[in-house]
């Protein structure tokens, strides 16, 4: 899950572009979106991979945001309540999910890391719960 920030660093844009982005796409994002404390909109990994193959098809052919959305709309087909995606499209969401799950996972791997470092010496014995190194196959 990732807040209105995240996505907007993540794609290189601005908040208020990220939003205009949202509204092009209307109801292709609904399920992958939600509220959170204080409001916050909070993005599910889908609505994320979305976001991003729209900015890729508006930077790649040159195209306004909305005719952008109406191109990444055939690619989705139209279903009676939600939308299916196209198996070669699929295949890129669930790519794109799968690539912010190891960033996050790594992220927190560090921040794990970081925080092992500054344990103090009676609590060292703790080290010993987490994985040695990155390469430890019960994690990846």
């Amino acid at each position: 899950m990732a807040t209105l920030d995240d996505v907007a660093r993540f794609l290189g844009l601005s908040k208020r572009a990220v939003r205009s982005r949202i509204n092009a796409l209307g109801d292709m994002l609904e399920g992958y979106l939600r509220r959170g404390e204080r409001n916050r909109l909070i993005f599910a990994g889908e609505a994320v991979a979305i976001l991003r193959r729209l900015e890729e098809l508006r930077q790649r052919e040159g195209i306004p945001i909305r005719q952008a959305a109406d191109i990444l709309r055939g690619e989705l087909l139209d279903g009676p309540d939600l939308y299916f995606v196209r198996p070669e499209v699929k295949l890129a969401l669930l790519q794109e999910v799968i690539r912010e799950a190891y960033r996050e996972r790594d992220q927190w791997r560090e921040y794990a890391l970081a925080l092992q470092a500054l344990l103090p010496p009676e609590l060292k014995w703790l080290t010993a719960v987490a994985p040695p190194a990155p390469d430890d196959r019960r994690l990846n």
